[in-house]
């Protein structure tokens, strides 16, 4: 069935967010990060620094790839789904079918671009070879949108864990072989591959009988700008890597990609958290009550991530050590500096959410612009200079240039800018402890013993403030909402 967008009566009903949401959610991103993590681990172990530089890159230009196919229609799918299933499943068929159309040409482009920037014929056969992962992905990625607009959380789960446990069993295996990028391609293809056929398998069982398509010019002007923002924010995003690739070399990317990659395991919480409440917030971001749910978990995350940073401070160090030895020892001071940016990424997060529920997708385009100018500025001017730490000190800055824009745009939108619950009572307790860790740090004083005992600290804090049962209030009341 195929009609018009204007012709679509939303689906209203819902059952509320559920804290189990939540927790499906996050296990669903802590199987697709974690694991992935692991697997780089394993794969930079066995290639040391210079080759594992070159697999960084090979791994960055073919995200760009995803994005520029359509990996944003995700969040597209999401909403509609949320709104009407039967559209949702329809544009889902649809968006697989156009982004398997676009795959095909941007990937010649692309390395085409890496043979102008002079890169071996062996990367660029390597680049085409991860290029082929992005067909399976059009289908996997499509069908856990729909999913997570159904709220199907234990299905889109199920499709990350078939990614995420092919992925490791590859990263075994080159460890155990002392493989190369030639395996580790083989495994990225593998796991893409098995990943839509769980996803294949998902749409049978879930798919809207009666589903709804658009006609194909309201298809693309409707689901165009998802695309263009998500682009853009992975160009500034991932754009260092590139540029770490030809100006300071494979080793730095190396160095640089290790501690990038851990920086992203820290986003699950937040995906989950946020993401389970999109459904509700898209059908009613404007009430008292989504918006103060918004700040509740605002709160939470911002408590996440204090706990994140002070973490990394202890231990970064002790653990790269433990898991890739002294060649990639500078990781951990790339860590250090990378984790910052999960503070302001996390209030990031919710605000894109709340505009996203809000249907203002079209400020990301501008917003992420204008963090791609100063990203691409800034690692140009500086990485020749600093190599690695410019990169990664740009990425936090460009996360705080972000954070004000989006400050700017949501209290367009609400009226006011929603504030972590609690925020000034956290921030000071996480300073203060913070402060005692660098004094032991700095005076030899057992800074591990003294820093696990901060984080202890910093945990009875957050108990004893409440913050597990403001947790529960997150969802609890929704569903009192919903009743």
């Amino acid at each position: 069935m195929e009609c018009d967008a204007a012709e679509i009566e939303p689906n209203m009903a819902g059952a509320g967010p559920k804290l189990s949401d939540t927790a499906l959610l996050t296990g669903a991103q802590f199987s697709k990060w974690t694991l992935r993590l692991v697997f780089v681990l394993l794969a930079a172990r066995s290639m040391g620094p210079q080759k594992f530089g070159v697999y960084i890159l090979l791994f960055t230009v073919t995200e760009f790839l995803a994005v520029a196919s359509g990996a944003g229609y995700g969040d597209y799918l999401t909403r509609e789904t949320a709104k009407d299933a039967r559209l949702g499943w329809g544009l889902a068929s649809q968006l697989i079918w156009l982004r398997i159309a676009i795959s095909l040409p941007i990937a010649a482009l692309a390395v085409g671009l890496l043979a102008l920037l002079h890169y071996p014929h062996l990367v660029l056969f390597a680049a085409a070879c991860m290029a082929l992962t992005l067909l399976p992905r059009s289908v996997s990625e499509a069908v856990q949108g729909a999913l997570r607009g159904a709220r199907e959380y234990g299905a889109y789960l199920a499709i990350e864990l078939v990614l995420g446990g092919s992925l490791l069993i590859g990263g075994v295996l080159i460890l155990a072989r002392h493989g190369g990028i030639g395996m580790a391609i083989e495994a990225e293809v593998a796991g893409a591959a098995l990943a839509a056929a769980a996803a294949f398998v998902a749409w049978t069982t879930f798919k809207a009988p009666d589903s709804i398509r658009l006609d194909r010019r309201r298809l693309l002007k409707t689901s165009a700008v998802f695309n263009a923002y998500s682009l853009v924010g992975t160009l500034y995003d991932r754009f260092d890597v590139v540029l770490l690739s030809k100006l300071a070399g494979d080793y730095a990317t190396a160095i640089y990609g290790v501690a990038y990659r851990a920086l992203n395991v820290t986003q699950l919480v937040a995906y989950g958290v946020l993401y389970s409440l999109l459904p509700d917030l898209s059908r009613d971001v404007f009430s008292q009550t989504e918006q103060k749910r918004l700040e509740e978990a605002l709160g939470l995350l911002l408590s996440v991530a204090f706990f994140q940073v002070l973490a990394t401070m202890v231990f970064a160090g002790p653990a790269i050590h433990l898991l890739l030895g002294e060649r990639y020892a500078e990781s951990a001071l790339a860590l250090k500096i990378l984790i910052w940016a999960a503070v302001p990424r996390y209030i990031n997060y919710a605000f894109n959410i709340g505009l996203l529920a809000g249907r203002r997708e079209r400020v990301f385009v501008a917003t992420s612009l204008v963090s791609l100018a100063v990203n691409l500025g800034g690692n140009l001017l500086l990485i020749p200079r600093f190599g690695w730490r410019a990169a990664a000190s740009l990425t936090l800055a460009t996360e705080v240039v972000l954070l004000a824009q989006n400050a700017f745009w949501i209290r367009r939108l609400l009226g006011k800018i929603p504030l972590p619950y609690r925020v000034l009572r956290t921030s000071a307790a996480f300073l203060l402890l913070l402060a005692v860790f660098f004094a032991a740090n700095r005076a030899g004083l057992l800074p591990l013993a003294v820093g696990t005992g901060c984080l202890l600290f910093f945990a009875v804090y957050l108990y004893r403030a409440g913050f597990l049962n403001q947790v529960g209030n997150v969802w609890s009341a929704a569903r009192a909402t919903a009743a």
